[in-house]
């Protein structure tokens, strides 16, 4: 490892940090404004999306090439009475 970093010349080391902190400010930003301009009933399905997306980015960073974890199950859609249909009683 250490042989690694004295072969790479230090404006790479200081470029492949600047990318990855970039990385993380836009998706940081990302995922701010759409938890922003989401509606708290529709967060349930957002959030799960959100960890998707985040695991997908983290396998651009080097130490991120590990095994995943198993996926959850999507969420079960709630009904609202007030879409239609008759109320029962």
């Amino acid at each position: 490892m250490t042989e690694l970093a004295s072969a790479v010349p230090a404006y790479v080391l200081l470029a492949a940090l600047a990318v990855i902190v970039m990385l993380l400010t836009v998706v940081a930003i990302v995922a701010k404004a759409v938890v922003a301009k989401a509606r708290p009933e529709d967060l349930q399905h957002i959030l799960p999306g959100l960890g998707q997306v985040l695991a997908a980015l983290a396998l651009f960073l080097p130490w991120g090439r590990g095994t995943r974890g198993p996926t959850g199950a999507p969420p079960v859609p709630v009904r609202s009475e007030r879409r239609g249909g008759r109320r029962r009683g």
